[in-house]
């Protein structure tokens, strides 16, 4: 078997070139599921720039043709100018069908009422950024300006933190897509000053709000004039107000619905030899008579689509169609080249012209994603069009694609040499080495939804390598972000995936992260299932030995087990010991030593941070340090030595500079300092830690809450 890759093309966010050195790639022999570095084609570098003090702002801007809604908006006004005597936010709970224009009506809200709500708006889609109430909360405190190593982990922790955050905010808080009622009435603010505006995407989820005292509106097809507008807005060139019969005549057929008529108006824009009785006839012979009766409103929305359609060459309807088998919330053109063997700068093009046209949104960053009819009238004209064969091979492609570029972002990100049980290529390794920092991690985190969609198609397909592989690939993320629920959903799946296709050893691998997920749950019994079925599968592996009993004994330890953790804790030394391997060595002797400090043994906990701080020192491991010196300091503090446990916190703030566990150090040496009854020290250290927190980017207010200075 053999193969050759054409190359891979690196950008940054911006388009710049990074580096775009071809590269050939063969490979002899025989394998499952070989994926290749050189097939990525192009990895869109996205980095999370630091973020300025400013006012959160998280909704998108409406679209340019929003037309009316004037009566729905003027509710809103009055809502949320009459403010005196509440409790509790204003809760608005938007219904209608799809395609209505709910998603347009948010926004516009959101901008015209900016003025009465001077700290800002949040935003989540829960049904297209396949979110959570946890991600959805992780998400607003990062906007609110707490850095993301600062975010708790638990999803209590995090609403109290939020309601704290919002306690005193004049905002706007929008959910869009709602499918349960729980995604909102866990996130609304504490301030009484705050309005909530949700659209849902089912009506038992908005009832509920109903019932919780949400104030309902239902928003309704546009109006026959208004429907007129909105195509004259996209439409500008008087051809809509020439012929007034058969504007409402195209108004009829596109059922009042803002999608379908921003699409007709932008079909009738490109064609300016085209009028408008010339386009409603071409209607009702594509498909019949679109105002009959007894079609309904996506009948009728089809048949524009269906025009759309028609009128594309053939390159670009393939393209369409294959946007309808991607499985991702959003894509962009590299994902849509792998699948298709075109080249990105030609995707690129008729990706242009499918936005121009309405059939597809640009998200900018190279990223696009297609509504709901959209996308279900472009799967049903791949089913219609396409086998079964080429359907399954293109989706096999795609997910070949998002897998290597998962590896190349985790490599990126946590480097070469940490276990995994599909090691990284050479090809992966040297494409990663030429991500800026932090690239690899913010790409995880944009495509986590993608990545998900990919894992349950590639479970239903029985590819089970790929899934467990892309569960390995998206640790660095899991570890840093802790998205808890998909974490677990994730595991679930590698886990099946893992013991389906044989493999012991992923398995194993699967099960000890799985397992992580539920300590941070605190679900330790699921954890302990997981970790002792591990502990058999890795029974005469001792590296995966040494791993599982590393992760038994952080359960141990959250579960305030310390005799127990150490002892798991000196078995996995003693194997890295024997294997001779120096970074798990210094972490086991740290991890002995914060069980030796749990269990009261504080001598024998200070030499083992001491042995780990020399094998680190001098090493490609030198970022544990911070880690170290935390735990050293909370020895020394337990021990009473206050003034070492003082220099070893500064370690942590000299060596970890403007970040969160350098602030995190100031605040627990103002505890020291309180326990040394030094009020100055104490307020200097407060001081500093706001200081750092404001210098990462974080608003005064919440710099304030993080360092423990009142907020009043």
């Amino acid at each position: 078997m053999s193969s050759t890759v054409i190359g891979t093309v690196l950008r940054d966010r911006d388009g710049v070139l990074v580096d775009g050195e071809s590269t050939s790639n063969t490979f002899d022999g025989i394998a499952d599921n070989v994926v290749q570095a050189g097939s990525i084609d192009v990895l869109n570098v996205f980095v999370e720039p630091t973020a300025p003090k400013a006012v959160p702002w998280l909704v998108p801007v409406p679209p340019d043709w929003f037309i009316n809604r004037h009566a729905e908006l003027a509710l809103l006004r009055d809502l949320s100018s009459h403010r005196d005597g509440r409790t509790r936010p204003v809760v608005v709970a938007l219904r209608g069908m799809a395609g209505v224009g709910k998603s347009a009506l948010l926004k516009q809200a959101a901008m015209v009422l900016k003025g009465d709500f001077p700290d800002g708006a949040l935003h989540v889609t829960y049904g297209v950024e396949d979110a959570s109430p946890a991600h959805a909360a992780g998400r607003f405190l990062a906007a609110l300006g707490v850095p993301d190593k600062a975010i708790p982990v638990a999803f209590d922790r995090r609403i109290d933190l939020y309601r704290t955050l919002t306690a005193d905010r004049r905002a706007i808080a929008v959910f869009d897509d709602v499918t349960d009622a729980a995604q909102v009435t866990a996130l609304l603010p504490s301030s009484p000053q705050s309005l909530v505006l949700v659209a849902g995407a089912r009506v038992e989820a908005l009832e509920e709000l109903h019932v919780d005292g949400a104030v309902d509106m239902r928003l309704e097809p546009l109006a026959d004039e208004h429907a007129i507008e909105l195509l004259a807005a996209v439409c500008p060139d008087g051809r809509i107000a020439a012929d007034p019969v058969a504007a409402g005549e195209l108004v009829e057929a596109c059922g009042q619905l803002p999608l379908a008529l921003y699409v007709a108006a932008s079909w009738l824009k490109l064609r300016p030899q085209w009028g408008v009785r010339r386009l409603v006839e071409h209607l009702a012979a594509v498909d019949g008579d679109p105002t009959a009766a007894g079609r309904s409103a996506r009948d009728n929305v089809y048949s524009v689509f269906d025009l759309a359609y028609e009128t594309m060459s053939d390159r670009v309807r393939s393209l369409y169609r294959l946007m309808g088998v991607i499985v991702g919330v959003h894509f962009g053109p590299a994902v849509l080249a792998a699948m298709s063997g075109r080249p990105v700068a030609e995707i690129r093009d008729d990706l242009d012209a499918l936005a121009l046209s309405g059939m597809v949104e640009d998200l900018g960053d190279d990223a696009f994603r297609l509504h709901r009819l959209v996308r279900l009238h472009a799967l049903r004209r791949a089913a219609a069009e396409d086998s079964d064969e080429d359907r399954v091979t293109a989706l096999s492609r795609a997910a070949n694609w998002w897998l290597t570029s998962a590896r190349v972002a985790d490599v990126a990100t946590t480097g070469a040499r940490r276990m995994r049980m599909a090691p990284p290529t050479d090809d992966v390794v040297t494409v990663a080495a030429t991500l800026p920092k932090g690239a690899g991690l913010a790409w995880l985190s944009r495509e986590l939804p993608n990545l998900l969609a990919v894992m349950r198609a590639a479970e239903s397909q029985q590819w089970h390598d790929l899934v467990w592989q892309l569960f390995e690939a998206l640790w660095p993320l899991f570890d840093a972000r802790h998205p808890l629920a998909k974490w677990v959903e994730a595991g679930r799946m590698a886990v099946s995936s893992a013991r389906l296709s044989g493999n012991s050893a992923a398995e194993v691998r699967c099960r000890c992260l799985l397992a992580k997920a539920y300590q941070e749950l605190e679900r330790y019994s699921d954890a302990h299932v997981e970790l002792d079925r591990a502990r058999e599968l890795a029974r005469g592996d001792d590296r995966l030995t040494a791993s599982t009993a590393d992760f038994l004994g952080n359960v141990l330890l959250r579960e305030g087990k310390p005799a127990e953790a150490l002892a798991s804790f000196q078995a996995s030394l003693a194997v890295y010991e024997r294997l001779k391997v120096e970074r798990g060595t210094a972490l086991q002797s740290m991890m002995v030593g914060r069980a030796l400090t749990a269990l009261g043994r504080y001598d024998e906990a200070l030499a083992a941070f001491d042995r780990s701080r020399r094998l680190i020192e001098g090493s490609d491991s030198e970022s544990l340090l911070p880690k170290l010196f935390v735990s050293t300091a909370a020895a020394l503090s337990a021990k009473g030595d206050i003034a070492e446990a003082e220099q070893a916190l500064s370690r942590v703030v000299e060596l970890a500079g403007m970040t969160v566990p350098g602030a995190a150090a100031l605040a627990e040496l103002s505890a020291l300092a309180e326990r040394r009854g030094d009020d100055a020290a104490v307020r200097s250290y407060r001081a500093r830690a706001v200081e750092l927190y404001e210098g990462m980017g974080v608003n005064p207010r919440t710099a304030a809450v993080l360092a423990g200075l009142p907020t009043a």
